[in-house]
């Protein structure tokens, strides 16, 4: 009773402190004076509900915190917990960040194991508002606890939290993935759904493109699956529980999965084998589950990415004849320039062909690029880890055409965001650039300032 009687102190040397008596306090809080006094004088006193004590934290001018640490006593009053005080005191102590006081009443909780679903619900509310970061040690404490290893619940609470994990930094996402992925096959199909695609997104960005196909085989299975048992009458919605979040209809999983699989295998440069995965997705109007216009929608955005790689793998192929017609695919659609330029380069420099004219009209600087483009369909990080590849790709082509102050620049941009995405695949890159002739290596990367990045890339090639 400790934390009790401290509660209690507390807030009785506040009115004193304050002028205040049970009457005037009674009334400022609108609490019965007779359920107050019982709060403060009985023997033993009344507990006092969460409701109760934030009008007695109003009514006193006081933080909304103010009493947070001595209230935990009050949710296990008389040694026992008591959910109608627990569940509005851990949302608040969630709203005010206080992940200790959280960590703190979920291990008195979790004595008794039954408690484990009560806290998963939580969890999941939490994560479904987009309440993610406080959602965390809802889903650690169920982690933790869960006493059936194959259970769902622990599959998507190990889910919940591994979407929490994932940041800008490329190499720790690829680590707490790791930790992840056995967790993927209990997952409900839509959940695993967007977990294959996040995995798949990751080994693209870390140029892991074997493991990439791997799970586009596997997404497009569950993705196949899930289309037949709908098809037949299932349950059509993602918000059935555990929710997606955000909620995306059947046919862009379907379509990203073939997606996916294109890209794992222009990856690995297998590009004949890529070409027919194009012709799948982008022809989609067909799908027999298109149930409202952000399905339709879906449908022509793969159009949009059906025809951006068919003018890719043409390049790829040595095809330069596409260029005016891959020309006016950047000006119609604009988020895709970055990676459009990407290719471009890439192509040129694997063919040893000149595409300065194309580059002169598109080429923008990445910041001027973020401040100018259209909408945030690509989320930032994409963005910056194309530039990285771009400005990799860069640097040779400029190298190719003896311009060394260009290539230079370039060398200088990819490192910069390759430290700051501290994606290893880009070091690799950049490490391969060593191989090339002295000359190409500019003045700033030799001078004493320098020389811990030009180590770490040396280390990256070992």
């Amino acid at each position: 009773m400790k934390n009790t009687s401290r509660l209690r102190s507390a807030i009785e040397m506040e009115m004193a402190k304050q002028g205040y008596n049970f009457s005037t306090l009674s009334e400022k809080s609108g609490i019965n004076r007779g359920v107050f006094s019982a709060i403060l004088n009985s023997t033993p006193p009344k507990p006092v509900s969460f409701h109760q004590l934030t009008m007695i934290t109003q009514a006193l001018d006081m933080p909304e915190d103010w009493l947070f640490d001595d209230y935990v006593g009050e949710c296990f009053y008389g040694g026992k917990p008591n959910r109608r005080r627990i569940e509005p005191f851990l949302l608040a102590c969630s709203k005010q960040g206080r992940t200790d006081l959280i960590r703190q009443v979920l291990k008195r909780l979790l004595e008794d194991l039954k408690y484990v679903s009560f806290i998963f619900e939580k969890a999941e509310e939490l994560f479904v508002a987009g309440k993610f970061a406080e959602s965390v040690p809802f889903y650690e404490a169920v982690i933790e606890h869960e006493k059936h290893q194959h259970s769902t619940r622990l599959s998507v609470s190990q889910y919940r939290l591994w979407r929490t994990r994932l940041s800008e930094d490329s190499e720790e996402n690829l680590k707490v993935s790791v930790q992840f992925e056995p967790f993927r096959c209990l997952l409900p199909d839509w959940l695993k759904l967007d977990a294959l695609l996040r995995l798949c997104n990751l080994y693209d960005d870390l140029g892991k493109y074997t493991e990439m196909e791997i799970f586009a085989d596997e997404m497009f299975e569950t993705a196949s699956h899930l289309y037949e048992k709908l098809k037949k009458g299932g349950n059509k919605s993602p918000k059935a529980e555990p929710q997606l979040f955000p909620a995306r209809p059947l046919v862009f999983y379907y379509a990203s999965a073939l997606l996916q699989k294109q890209l794992a295998l222009i990856g690995q440069e297998r590009y004949e084998e890529a070409k027919p995965y194009g012709e799948q997705y982008g022809n989609l109007d067909d799908f027999e589950i298109l149930d409202d216009e952000e399905g339709r929608t879906e449908v022509e955005i793969f159009k949009v990415f059906a025809l951006g790689n068919r003018l890719e793998l043409e390049l790829m192929l040595g095809n330069f004849s596409v260029l005016p017609e891959y020309a006016a695919y950047m000006n119609n659609h604009p988020n895709e320039t970055p990676q459009g330029l990407l290719t471009l380069v890439k192509a040129a420099n694997r063919h040893d062909a000149n595409v300065d004219e194309l580059l002169n009209e598109y080429y923008v600087p990445l910041e001027t690029y973020l401040a100018q483009r259209p909408d945030s369909y690509y989320p930032e990080n994409v963005i910056r880890s194309t530039y990285a590849g771009l400005h990799y790709q860069l640097a040779i082509y400029h190298h190719r055409s003896g311009r060394r102050s260009e290539s230079a620049a370039h060398v200088r941009a990819c490192w910069e965001l390759s430290q700051a995405l501290n994606n290893q695949q880009h070091f690799r890159q950049l490490a391969s650039l060593l191989a090339l002739s002295p000359m190409f290596l500019p003045d700033h990367f030799v001078k004493n300032e320098n020389k811990t990045s030009m180590t770490k890339i040396e280390e990256s090639r070992s």
